[in-house]
């Protein structure tokens, strides 16, 4: 498992920047939509500092897609993550031209056509199964098991998962190990050690508290280090355990 950052191409983003730079983590970037008559070559060149592991897209047509592709290669950048589109046929269609410009796409898990652990089963089966990878966000579920439930059954296509916390149902999101937030995740990464998953654990918190970067990281680190070496709660093992065995049957 390996960490990174989120951050909006807007407003103040360049200064939080330097926070990501200090940390020493790679970085995702959503950059909103972007003006497509432009060169996209030229519109790369604004993008001085170090370039995002991934650029998060807004949802779009297949000629917007090429263009931002194009962008995306003049940054170096080869994984793109955006909305699902509404028909399968349009998901493989995007699929096969980032496949033609060697670029991955992943999905937004939990919007429409793909809020279903059955609809990312569908598009693996029906369009391929490297078309299915997503990116999971779990401020959004309804509560602890549904946050288990998909982590364990979409393991083999979650590319990465969002870690930000909130109060509730609404207001900014908190970083991922403030205690007032209502998801635990030093539980989830300890569920995320036990089946083995290896992907991206993204940092996503309002831009206000910036300032704690290091310690989330810091936290995020020592939870899993003290899985390998203490091993995981029983707790968790057991909840696990049950999300299996209802996989199973």
């Amino acid at each position: 498992m390996r960490y990174q950052v989120y951050l909006k191409r807007r407003g103040r983003w360049r200064r939080l920047l330097r926070y990501v730079g200090q940390a020493g983590v790679p970085y995702v970037l959503e950059v909103g939509e972007l003006d497509t008559s432009r060169s996209p070559v030229a519109a790369a060149l604004e993008f001085e500092e170090t370039p995002p592991e991934a650029l998060v897209l807004p949802r779009m047509a297949g000629e917007e897609f090429d263009w931002y592709v194009m962008f995306a290669d003049a940054l170096g950048v080869r994984r793109l993550v955006l909305p699902p589109l509404p028909a399968l046929d349009e998901v493989a269609a995007i699929y096969d031209k980032a496949v033609g410009h060697g670029v991955e796409v992943n999905w937004i898990y939990g919007m429409p056509p793909m809020t279903r652990i059955l609809d990312v089963e569908q598009v693996a089966r029906v369009v391929r199964p490297t078309a299915a990878r997503i990116v999971y966000d779990p401020v959004k579920a309804r509560g602890t098991k549904e946050i288990y439930r998909t982590i364990v059954a979409l393991s083999g296509y979650m590319r990465e998962i969002y870690l930000s916390n909130r109060r509730g149902e609404r207001g900014p999101r908190l970083p991922p190990f403030d205690p007032i937030g209502r998801i635990n995740y030093v539980e989830v990464l300890q569920a995320l050690y036990l089946i083995q998953w290896d992907g991206w654990a993204t940092i996503r918190q309002a831009p206000q508290f910036f300032g704690e970067l290091d310690l989330q990281l810091r936290i995020g680190a020592e939870v899993l280090e003290t899985a390998r070496s203490v091993g995981v709660s029983k707790k968790v093992q057991k909840r696990v355990a049950e999300i299996f065995n209802e996989l199973m049957t």
